[in-house]
């Protein structure tokens, strides 16, 4: 596990430290996937395409809300 600190900015930015980068396979220019999990921030990056990478995401969601059959009902809900 790394473990880093990073200072936020006026602007609420910042800088991922280089160990993080490179543990995480990080460049210039990559999108990050940031999440917010049982209270802790959670960077993620991205790799392939957004849809690829953000697949399941609020899966969660839905398991709560009874799962398959709560999708249908929305889906249901659209026409």
């Amino acid at each position: 596990m790394v473990v880093s600190t990073a200072k936020l900015t006026d602007k609420f930015q910042i800088t991922i430290p280089a160990e993080v980068r490179r543990q995480l396979g990080l460049k210039a220019g990559d999108l990050v996937f940031l999440a917010v999990e049982e209270g802790r921030a959670v960077l993620r990056g991205v790799h392939g395409s957004w849809t690829d990478s953000s697949r399941g995401l609020g899966a969660e969601v839905w398991r709560e809300a009874g799962g398959a059959s709560a999708i249908e009902r929305e889906r249901d809900s659209w026409s």
